[in-house]
């Protein structure tokens, strides 16, 4: 099952299949998200930034 991961410093996200997954673009650990893949994709940008706002803790 796909996982939704978001980085806590710059808000990129990753759909992988494991744990543990560090940013592309911080090098940071990325945080693992509630929100199912399946559901993610089907929100749409205003609702996927929402999730993004609370996973982000620095801008």
């Amino acid at each position: 099952m796909l996982k939704v991961y978001i980085c806590p410093i710059c808000g990129s996200y990753r759909f992988v299949t494991s744990y543990n997954y560090t940013c592309y673009k911080c090098h940071c650990a990325m945080t693992l998200t509630d929100v199912e893949y399946k559901k993610y994709i089907d929100l749409d940008s205003d609702e996927r930034q929402a999730i993004t706002n609370k996973y982000k803790t620095a801008t």
